[in-house]
């Protein structure tokens, strides 16, 4: 097949050039060049901006493709541009959109999930994540979603929703959605699973955020990238949208200890509550990517139809945190995100204890 992956240098993207290339496709990657992975000579290359709307229409004219993968659409206009360069000329066009769409903090200005820094942040901006578990691709009404911007909602999650109602209206168009959740895997681009890994390596002690309650459904890399080839072989996906997550459901605190027991040490967790922690700490628990995994506490995609549809597969997770764990540790890594207020969480880690036993004994003394 021919095949023209839009972003296909770092991240799943990557990994889904390789996948391609491995079975035998004629792949294009349209990027800018930056970025030469080391399957670089076995692709054409087309270079540009994805940004620029009228270069990136004047790149494709005339040209045609069994399949185009969009990884780096970011908004309704991004979109927009596909559909008029690409009607016509493309089997299916898939576009990598995220589960953010639902809501949560990785959707709202404040990354807080007990108590947003000011009213106008949307933690719960589409649905009420409590209420639906697992989440479903229809629980997102995309006839609601606006075009307007919300400068109290963060913009990545806002343009997915409506790039995906622009697609959702333009049912003449082949395309597929992908939501896609939080991907981990070796040399991912945000470092979720280092930021564990590091403390627990460390052997102080970590904060679990409410115990480690948190439950989610994460996605290893190498399984999203399959996905992407498993839609194209199969017509039935045309004109769907996908929740593309792992098989297994965990809270955090069992998603440390799959960590720890891969490295072979203990995790050392202190249970604090998430009110204290934002009432009374200095931690940056406003960065989305600190403590990715402990907010919201409950976020869990329904995968019932991509495996009824293309039956998506899915790596066992602890299969996959070794194979994470194993690259970590042989690759050098920076600090992670925040370890360098690491000897305060330690500290704060001590004094909750101290205080936490203070008071329960106490408690039972009276």
């Amino acid at each position: 097949m021919k095949i023209l992956v839009i972003g296909g240098t770092r991240d799943f993207g990557k990994v889904t050039v390789r996948k391609l290339l491995e079975r035998g496709d004629n792949v294009t990657v349209y990027s800018r060049g930056n970025v030469k992975p080391e399957f670089w000579n076995e692709v054409d290359h087309i270079c540009g901006d994805r940004t620029d709307h009228d270069e990136f229409i004047n790149s494709f004219k005339n040209k045609t493709y069994d399949a185009v993968i969009d990884n780096v659409a970011y908004s309704f206009k991004d979109v927009h541009a596909a559909i008029s360069v690409f009607a016509g000329n493309v089997g299916r066009y898939l576009v990598s959109s995220t589960a953010s769409v639902y809501g949560g903090p990785g959707h709202a200005i404040s990354g807080q999930a007990a108590r947003p820094i000011n009213s106008k942040s949307k933690v719960d901006e589409f649905i009420d994540l409590s209420n639906h578990c697992p989440i479903m691709e229809n629980d997102l009404d995309l006839t609601a979603v606006s075009f307007s911007r919300d400068d109290s909602v963060h913009e990545y999650a806002e343009g997915k929703r409506q790039l995906e109602r622009v697609l959702f209206e333009n049912k003449d168009f082949p395309s597929t959605v992908l939501r896609i959740p939080s991907v981990v895997g070796p040399d991912e681009n945000g470092n979720r699973l280092w930021f564990y890994m590091q403390r627990i390596l460390d052997g102080h002690e970590l904060i679990l955020r409410d115990g480690g309650s948190a439950v989610f459904r994460p996605g290893f890399r190498d399984d999203v990238a399959q996905s992407f080839l498993d839609i194209i072989d199969q017509p039935k996906t045309v004109n769907k949208i996908y929740n593309i997550a792992g098989h297994d459901i965990v809270n955090l605190k069992t998603f440390l200890e799959i960590i720890a027991n891969a490295l072979d040490m203990p995790l050392n967790g202190v249970s604090i509550p998430s009110n204290i922690l934002e009432d009374q700490s200095d931690l940056p628990w406003h960065d989305w990517f600190y403590d990715f995994f402990s907010r919201p506490i409950l976020y869990v995609p329904s995968i019932l139809q991509a495996k009824t549809d293309f039956n998506l597969k899915t790596t066992p997770i602890k299969d996959w945190v070794k194979i994470t764990v194993d690259w970590y540790n042989n690759n050098d890594m920076p600090a992670s995100n925040g370890y360098e207020n690491r000897d305060y969480e330690i500290d704060l880690c001590l004094k909750w204890q101290n205080s936490y036993k203070d008071f329960t004994e106490h408690a039972l003394e009276n």
